[in-house]
C-alpha cells in the first residue's frame, strides 16, 4: 500500500500541491485528472522522488529494504534521453542498467516495434516513436510500482491500446500503478479509482463506475462536467 498524507508542493510563492491526501493499494490502477496545472504531474514526481514536497509524507507499506525508490518504474511524459545516441544503444544501456527477463524485455521491444528504428538516433524520432522508447524503458523491468505521466500523449491507436494491456498485465502480476490523463474514456476503461484534481486541491476520490452510477449521466465525461458545472464552479 501506499499512502500520500497531506502532500504540499510549493513552486517560489506558488503551492501546485495542497495538502493532498489518499490511499493506494498493490494490484490497483489509480488515475489522476484534471485541467493543467491542477497539480498531477507534482504529485506524481514527488512520489518518484523528482520533487521535495514543502509538507506531508509518502509511505509504502510492506516495502522491501533499501532505497525503495528504485522499486519505481517511471514514464515521464516527455522522455529525456540524449538526442545524438541511437536506439540500439539505449536498448544496450537499459539491459545493463538493471537485471530484467531477456524474455520478458525482447517480447516487449518486438512488441513496439523498435527493430526498425535499432541504428536511428533518439533525436531523429518521431514524438510517438520517442514514446514507445519511453514505454520500453518503463515496463521491461518488473517493479512492484509505476507512476505513469500521460501516457498515450503522442501515441497512435494501436500503441495506445497496447499500453493499456500492459498497464493492466503489470496490475494482473500485484504491482500498483498510478497514470495522469486527460483522456476519461481510459479512466472508465482500466482505473480502479480516480482522483480529480484543479488548482492543486483534490476534489473527487472514487471509482469511475461509482461516481458515474451515483448521478446518472451515462459516462464519466457527462458525469464530471454536470460537477463542475453544478457543483464545483458555483462554490468557488
Amino acid at each position: 500500500m501506499m499512502q500520500v498524507r497531506d502532500l504540499t508542493v510549493q513552486y517560489g510563492k506558488s503551492f501546485a500541491v495542497k495538502g493532498v491526501s489518499f490511499d493506494a493499494e498493490a494490484g490497483n490502477i489509480l488515475s489522476l485528472i484534471g485541467p493543467n496545472g491542477s497539480g498531477k504531474s507534482s504529485v506524481l514526481k514527488s512520489i518518484v522522488g523528482l520533487v521535495k514536497p514543502v509538507q506531508g509524507k509518502i509511505e509504502f507499506r510492506e516495502k522491501e529494504e533499501g532505497n525503495f525508490n528504485s522499486k519505481i518504474g517511471y514514464m515521464p511524459q516527455a522522455p529525456l534521453f540524449p538526442k545524438n545516441v541511437k536506439v540500439s544503444e539505449l536498448v544496450d544501456f537499459l539491459k545493463r542498467l538493471e537485471t530484467s527477463d531477456p524474455k520478458e524485455f525482447q517480447e516487449l521491444f518486438d512488441l513496439l516495434g523498435l527493430k526498425d528504428y535499432e541504428n536511428v538516433k533518439f533525436g531523429s524520432l518521431s514524438g510517438g516513436t520517442k514514446q514507445k522508447v519511453n514505454i520500453l524503458q518503463c515496463f521491461s523491468i518488473r517493479k512492484p510500482v509505476y507512476i505513469v505521466d500521460e501516457p498515450t500523449a503522442s501515441l497512435d491507436p494501436y500503441i495506445s491500446n497496447l499500453l493499456k494491456e500492459i498497464l493492466l498485465r503489470k496490475k494482473k502480476e500485484g504491482a500498483l500503478l498510478v497514470f495522469s490523463t486527460h483522456i476519461l474514456n481510459e479512466v472508465e476503461e482500466i482505473a480502479d479509482r480516480f482522483l480529480l484534481m484543479s488548482e492543486g486541491s483534490l476534489l473527487i476520490d472514487d471509482s469511475p463506475q461509482n461516481f458515474v452510477k451515483s448521478r446518472d449521466k451515462g459516462n464519466l465525461q457527462n458525469t464530471l462536467m454536470e460537477f463542475w458545472n453544478s457543483e464545483y464552479l458555483e462554490k468557488r
